[in-house]
């Protein structure tokens, strides 16, 4: 068992989200850019191309961002150069840096803990100038509408035994024992057939190269378990630093 910033513990290192929310996102809703032709969700899907993996490391959220830093329908300049190493560096620890617990990975950090949230790592984006604003989704239906018609997402969720090994369609499932808290990107939707795919930091041999599906079920369990789900926006195109 390992111990995270917050007190709060994890059975799995990578898996090191912390949850962290603050009451004024609510003024932030993404459905609110939203007009009335875009009350329904539609298939999407956003290309990534990009393959971090964690190995028995922390920072899933220096990952996530890293990751929809390189997502259409705008990936930063030389979004090929994105590294983990990058990830960890430049969001992850950086997000260590400013969040509300004392320590962290990062070098000359006393105490050393692991860890950090999805809003520490949001400020951090937000402060390289990769986007201007971001949005939160409050609930499934409003994740379906943002990705649908906004951009993709990040989601930070609890993470379940049964979600480490995708069945043989690549679906995951809430099930099992609670082993953490893992940020990850959704970055598209078939309202149709009823499912988010999940584009992972463990590398391409994990699911289907690099991948799964849940189906929106599924997702409205892991949101309402007080999950998390935000749409970065106003996104630049900028070569990573």
């Amino acid at each position: 068992m390992y111990t995270l910033k917050d007190g709060s513990t994890t059975e799995d290192p990578r898996l090191d989200l912390i949850f962290q929310k603050d009451e004024r996102s609510r003024n932030y809703a993404a459905v609110d850019l939203l007009s009335a032709r875009q009350e329904q969700p539609r298939y999407r899907t956003y290309s990534v191309n990009k393959w971090l993996d964690q190995g028995t490391e922390g920072a899933c959220v220096g990952a996530a961002f890293a990751h929809e830093l390189c997502s259409t329908p705008i990936r930063v300049a030389k979004w090929k150069d994105i590294t983990m190493k990058w990830a960890v560096e430049s969001i992850y620890w950086e997000a260590q840096r400013i969040d509300p617990w004392p320590g962290g990975a990062y070098p000359g950090a006393n105490p050393h803990y692991e860890g950090t949230s999805m809003l520490a790592g949001l400020k951090i984006v937000k402060q390289m100038g990769y986007i201007e604003e971001y949005r939160w989704a409050f609930g499934e239906e409003d994740l379906a509408l943002a990705v649908s018609h906004l951009g993709p997402a990040v989601i930070g969720v609890n993470w379940y035994m049964d979600m480490y090994s995708p069945n043989k369609n690549f679906y995951i499932t809430p099930t099992g024992r609670h082993v953490g808290g893992h940020a990850i990107v959704v970055n598209s939707i078939n309202p149709k057939m009823g499912y988010y795919r999940l584009w992972n930091s463990w590398g391409q041999s994990w699911g289907r190269n690099g991948w799964c599906y849940i189906s929106r079920g599924h997702m409205a369990e892991l949101l309402a378990q007080s999950g998390e789900a935000v749409i970065p926006l106003v996104r630049r195109e900028m070569r990573p630093a």
